[in-house]
Parts: structure tokens; sequence; C-alpha cells
């Protein structure tokens, strides 16, 4: 049988991701990819945690309250509430564990990374793996505030730290370079990425097949060529629809100032949801501050930084208020991804076909631990996020736990969700370890 082009490309690609991958999962990648052709990905990080631990005769205030390990029927809690609606669109993972699960603020280095902090982090991954129009953008990295005292940043090439735009006006700039009103930016073939040729290794690896394995092979190629068709044939279109001046941020903003801390961050919101809606890009990192985040919430405490709000070295309240003070804002960008028109699919807004992640580079900032790291996903996700058709849903993975630990028992280590994430969007991450997918989580995986 001879061999097309599309054909040597993928297998270039699957022996890059490993060479021992089963022609089952072959077929499975091919199968992810197609029912992942319309998704986005938005990774929302902030810092300092949520809050798992007992304080304030509040027992944690993240995790929804149920007695259930697998459930839609749970209450939410004091910093979970503030989900507001989405939370009925949301699927609440417990029963991870971060590197270590101790070690500070170390967190920011590994969070979206694999756990030894060795590898390219998952945003850049995706980015590189599903891009949109705009080829020079591998994924729009968003960080209002995020480089104020230090440059401690979450997002990864290899082990290289990559530094966020923290300009909305210059992130616009960026993400805007070239799309009109009406349109979109100039169109790529957006979805050759998933057969970029690497080396030509087709031979060998056919080589070490006999006839019938060969034949299985090829017919799985078959079934990913048609996915290839598929992908091919849809081209993202806006319908006309987007225009860029209405994302453009408020003149005049001092973007490192406490005085414009929720103008300079909700401006970064926009921009990101204008991109991905006019087709830019397809992923985006949007990291709230950093770690041991030092600029000043006015609306919580015009003197305390967040970060000693989250040491509880104030009031209850202000502990509360600057935990709350975060969800708001990944509560906005998810405002803005339902407002508007999903740029694959007419007639359906953003957030449906958008899947968000908000996590934090710990669990809990007065203890300063990663035990049991809180992952919500949220969003409509093209049909692919289990998250409780409309009741919003309550997951312990703990039972899929491949660590062992002396406070939680068995954990999952949270590089496993990062690589069932990938799986979900058609590829792998390529990482050591343990990289088995987590089951229950989406449709596909």
């Amino acid at each position: 049988m001879k061999m097309t082009h599309n054909r040597r490309r993928f297998l270039r690609n699957m022996m890059i991701g490993g060479a021992g991958m089963s022609l089952a999962n072959f077929s499975n990648l091919a199968m992810a990819a197609g029912d992942a052709s319309k998704l986005k990905v938005v990774f929302c990080v902030i810092p300092d945690g949520f809050g798992v631990d007992p304080h304030g005769g509040y027992d944690g205030i993240w995790f929804p309250v149920t007695n259930e390990k697998d459930t839609t029927n749970f209450q939410l809690n004091e910093m979970s509430q503030h989900l507001g609606s989405y939370a009925k669109q949301s699927l609440f993972l417990q029963g991870t564990l971060l590197s270590s699960g101790t070690g500070g603020h170390n967190g920011w280095q590994t969070i979206l990374r694999d756990s030894a902090g060795k590898n390219t982090s998952i945003d850049l991954l995706l980015g590189s793996h599903m891009p949109g129009n705009n080829a020079s953008i591998k994924r729009i990295y968003s960080g209002p505030h995020a480089t104020v005292g230090a440059s401690w940043n979450i997002s990864y090439q290899n082990s290289n730290m990559l530094v966020p735009e923290i300009s909305p006006y210059q992130l616009f700039d960026k993400v805007f370079d070239g799309v009109t009103s009406g349109g979109s930016s100039q169109s790529i073939d957006t979805r050759a990425h998933l057969f970029d040729p690497i080396n030509d290794q087709i031979q060998s690896l056919r080589g070490l097949l006999g006839t019938t394995e060969r034949a299985k092979l090829d017919t799985h190629l078959d079934s990913v060529e048609q996915v290839v068709t598929d992908l091919n044939n849809s081209v993202p279109s806006t319908g006309g629809s987007c225009s860029p001046n209405t994302h453009q941020p408020t003149a005049n903003m001092a973007i490192t100032s406490a005085d414009y801390r929720d103008e300079v961050t909700k401006a970064h919101a926009d921009v990101i949801a204008g991109g991905l809606s006019c087709g830019v890009s397809r992923v985006a990192t949007f990291q709230i501050g950093r770690s041991a985040d030092q600029v000043v919430i006015k609306s919580v405490s015009t003197t305390r930084n967040p970060h000693d709000c989250a040491h509880r070295y104030g009031s209850v309240d202000e502990w509360l208020g600057s935990r709350a003070w975060y969800v708001q804002q990944y509560r906005y960008l998810l405002d803005q991804l339902a407002s508007m028109p999903d740029p694959d699919v007419p007639g359906d807004n953003l957030l449906d076909h958008t899947l968000v992640v908000f996590t934090s580079e710990m669990a809990d900032g007065a203890p300063e631990h990663m035990q049991d790291v809180p992952i919500t996903l949220t969003g409509g996700a093209s049909g692919l996020l289990n998250n409780g058709s409309g009741n919003g849903r309550f997951f312990s993975i703990q039972d899929q736990g491949d660590r062992s630990h002396w406070k939680m028992g068995t954990a999952v280590d949270l590089q496993r969700v990062w690589t069932t994430i990938a799986a979900a969007c058609g590829t792998t991450t390529g990482w050591g370890g343990d990289v088995s997918t987590l089951s229950g989580i989406f449709t596909n995986v």
C-alpha cells in the first residue's frame, strides 16, 4: 500500500511521542482529535491557593460540601459560591498532589508542567498542537501584575521560564495585529499542525511490523486520514462578528498600580476572550498576579497585600475577601467568553466550545502546601466535559491515585490531569513519569 504524505507526517509525530504507542492508542488519538476540532482551552491560574485548610470557623472554603465522591448534588462553599451560575457548568476535581506537596511558593515552577519541572508546560504544548489563525502566537499569555516585585511565571518552553504580557495595551496590539473588523487574522491551515513533519522514520517503523500488523496500521491510518479531511474542511470563520476595537483597553491605566488592579485585570480578560473569538488563537493562559502576590486589592484592604491575607495575618474578612476577588476575576473571564460568538460554530457562544481550567500553584497559602490542589474545569468544551449535565459535578479522583502521601493517603499526581486534558485535545505531553489518563473527566478519554 502506498503511504500518503499525510500518513508519513502522522507517523513522524507519533514516533516523537513514543514509538511504543499501541495501534489502539493511534486510533484513540485520531478520535479525540476529531471530537476536539472546535475546542479552545484557557488556563486561569491564581496565586496563593484556595484556602482548603480549616480557619476562622470554616472547614476549608473551596471544595463543594458533600459526602459523596462523585455527585451532582452538593452545596457550594464560601469561596466557590462566587462562581454563581457557572458552577452548573463546572467539574470540581479533588484529590491531586503537586510535586512533593510542600515547598512554599515553588509550586509556580510546576503547576502547569510535569512533576519533575523539566519539560514544556501544558499550555504551550496545546498551543503548538492546536494553533489559531496567527501561527506566531502559540497561545495568548496574559499576566496582569504578574511581574510586580518578582518574575515567578508559570509557563515554560522546556526549562526556560516564559514571561507573560503584563500590559493590556501591548497584549491587545500583539493579539489583534493584522485583524480587521468583520473578519479574522490572515487565515492559515489551522489543522495541518496535527501532522507537521519532523523526521521521516516511517520506513523504520514499518520495518518492525509483520504483514498483519502493517495491515492493521494501514487501517488505522485510513481513519486518521478521514479525520484530517474533516478537520481541513473545517476552516475557522468569525462570521463577520470580529470587532477588535470593542476589546481595546481603556486609556491611561497605570498597569502595575494597585489603583487599577480591577480594571487592568478585566482588560486582560477582554483581550483574551476577543482573541479567541476572532480566531487568533485557540489556547490562552491567564496568570492573575504571581505567587506571593504583593499588589494590594483595595476593595479588600487598602494596606494588606493578598499574599498576607492568604497567610491570615489580618482578619477573617480579609482572608475571605482576597480569595473571593480572584474567583470574581475568573467569573468575569467566563462572562466574556459566554458573551462572544464562537469562531467555528455559528450560533454558539465561545464558552460553548471552551474548556476553562481554574487552579493555583498551591492549595492553601497559609501553610503554603500543594496537597489537594483544586482543579476546576468550566465550560461547554464542545460537549467533551463530564460536568454534570447542567447541575455541575464534584468528582474525587483520589481512588485513581498513583502516589502515596502521609496526609492524603492515595493521591493523583497533578501532571496526570494535564495529560488527560492533552488526550482530550487529541495529543500527548511526552512527559516522563506516570502519564496515564484519568477516567470519568471527558467523554473521549
